[in-house]
């Protein structure tokens, strides 16, 4: 049974020593669902505390989030499969033997990334960046993570669905009532900050990550900004019978690793069980995890049937803080430990 108040007194520790700014932390199970907040949301140019209802840049949780399940639903409805050329659905893609599920799954050979990118702001230019990028691997030989793979994505979704943002909000926000969750949100004030950027200043309700930022703020990649309460309903809508977004026969795909010969373990768009991530000593095998360079992530294990969500701003007001893997190694052993 969870002891809500010894919960709190660990997430408060850590935001009192500064490990974070703030933690959102939400706990699902098939019966219950808590939540806890701690800590200041701002801490330049003045403080601010974190509320319930901020909304944090989700960075790489958009693959998953976004990205991932529209593919899914694209399968799911026939017009993609796994090995779907990515050529056939974007004629100026130069590298025929690239598949959907090359892409999905970090095993194009793509490069992990290229800062010219920098040199190629604005959405025709970074595409033509994209499409210019030579492999650096074999297909199917190595796991690298790259966002450059999860733009592709977003612009194949594009061709056959319409505009990114426009989709998600259609097939997954508005079907599970994330009414807090988008590209480019409203009202910015609601945001936690991220990085007090040399370039930019200070980063607020405005994307951090550059790609997608060099891409009008929706990508595939990254972009999309969310409440504890809203990633909790999609953690939910994964992790439960719920068909509303995709249907249980879909996200069954999801219990299966792609990529078991190779260095990392991997389905589509989640990690599986890797020893590289940072879900805590007791994760099940079959489990799905995702973490975003904010300091946002999602847990979602199968066997013992619960989720957690943890959201931070860990980059506010500097990238400096590397201290977030063993912050949610440890809050995911001690919710896991009351199971």
């Amino acid at each position: 049974m969870i002891d809500r108040i010894d919960i709190q007194k660990k997430i408060d520790e850590i935001t009192l020593a500064q490990r974070v700014p703030c933690i959102a932390l939400g706990f699902l199970t098939s019966t219950s669902s808590e939540t806890w907040i701690s800590g200041n949301r701002s801490l330049v140019p003045q403080i601010e505390k974190l509320t319930e209802d901020t909304l944090f840049d989700m960075a790489s949780l958009t693959k998953v989030i976004v990205t991932t399940t529209l593919i899914l639903k694209l399968i799911e409805e026939g017009h993609l499969s796994l090995e779907t050329k990515v050529d056939s659905i974007l004629s100026d893609f130069k590298h025929p033997e690239i598949t959907v599920l090359h892409l999905l799954t970090h095993t194009s050979g793509l490069v992990a990334d290229h800062k010219g990118y920098k040199d190629h702001c604005g959405k025709e230019a970074l595409r033509s960046f994209i499409m210019s990028l030579p492999l650096t691997e074999v297909p199917n030989t190595k796991v690298i993570y790259t966002d450059f793979g999860f733009i592709l994505l977003g612009y194949m979704i594009e061709v056959l669905m319409g505009p990114l943002d426009i989709s998600a909000k259609k097939y997954i926000f508005d079907p599970l009532g994330m009414n807090d969750t988008g590209y480019r949100p409203n009202d910015r004030n609601r945001c936690a900050p991220t990085e007090n950027n040399p370039q930019r200043g200070l980063i607020r309700g405005i994307v951090h990550d550059g790609k997608a930022y060099c891409s009008d703020q929706v990508s595939g990649n990254a972009g999309i900004f969310s409440s504890l309460k809203d990633t909790m309903a999609f953690a939910k809508m994964i992790l439960s019978d719920d068909e509303r977004v995709l249907k249980n026969s879909t996200k069954a795909l999801l219990h299966t690793t792609y990529t078991a010969s190779l260095d990392h373990q991997r389905t589509l768009g989640w990690y599986r069980h890797d020893e590289s991530c940072s879900f805590g000593s007791l994760a099940s095998q079959d489990v799905l995890y995702h973490t975003g360079f904010s300091g946002t992530s999602i847990y979602i294990d199968f066997e013992r049937q619960l989720a957690i969500v943890l959201l931070t701003n860990r980059i506010h007001p500097n990238r400096d803080n590397d201290q977030i893997q063993p912050i949610r190694s440890m809050i995911h052993d001690v919710l896991m430990m009351t199971q």
